[in-house]
């Protein structure tokens, strides 16, 4: 049952969510990849359906060049871990949140963050570490949803559990620490956030979606979505 204090703060949400589906919310657990770009949206998102715990893991500090797309990037946070500063905004916004930074990479604390999640949200920048999480995901039957931005373009996916969609993806990418890091828009990483979000409440709700298992291709200079696989 709802508290009263669940019914004030997610009551715009009823309607479109039963009470049952919101508080199956509340008692989830998420696990966020990245707490930069995507990642910072898609923790406010999932903070503001009321999702009741949120794992974390960014192992990264803010710095100037996040400013112009990663919403937990300002003045006031440079030089701030990024986990840190997500799970205090956490906290800001309502109580019924508990929020757990993980100041690391996720490699490095696997127990924490995988042993007790019902959805892995994937706000990774490189294809060697999604690759990675990906198979991680695949072996302990997690889902995973995926995202990923450059320029006006961004993809998303569902990899269901014990599926490896997204290692498959980035089978052939490696690491090339001297090359420059790409440009990437805010609005296309709104985009993809909010779809990672949808996604993530689909699956803690157990809804059908066509993205289960495939991924969508998405140009934002020509708004074409675009189902693949």
């Amino acid at each position: 049952m709802l508290t009263d204090d669940s019914l004030q703060l997610f009551s715009r949400n009823l309607g479109t969510l039963n009470a049952g589906e919101q508080q199956r919310l509340g008692q989830a657990t998420v696990t966020v990849i990245g707490c930069g770009g995507l990642g910072g949206l898609v923790i406010e998102e999932l903070l503001r359906l009321g999702v009741g715990r949120l794992l974390l893991c960014d192992p990264d500090r803010f710095e100037p060049s996040n400013c112009n797309r990663q919403l937990y990037a300002t003045r006031h946070t440079l030089g701030y871990p990024k986990a840190e500063v997500a799970a205090r905004r956490v906290r800001e916004v309502h109580g019924l949140t508990e929020a757990i930074p993980v100041v690391a990479p996720f490699q490095e604390a696997v127990n924490e963050l995988f042993s007790a999640t019902d959805v892995v949200v994937d706000c990774l920048d490189n294809g060697p570490a999604r690759r990675a999480l990906s198979l991680l995901c695949q072996g302990k039957h997690i889902p995973l949803v995926h995202g990923a931005v450059e320029r006006w373009y961004g993809q998303v996916g569902v990899q269901m559990p014990g599926s490896t969609l997204v290692a498959d993806l980035y089978r052939n990418t490696t690491a090339d620490p001297e090359a420059r890091p790409p440009s990437v828009l805010s609005c296309t990483v709104g985009v993809i956030a909010s779809l990672q979000a949808m996604e993530t409440c689909k699956l803690i709700l157990d809804q059908d979606s066509p993205l289960h298992d495939t991924w969508m291709s998405v140009d934002l200079r020509s708004l074409s979505f675009e189902l693949i696989g």
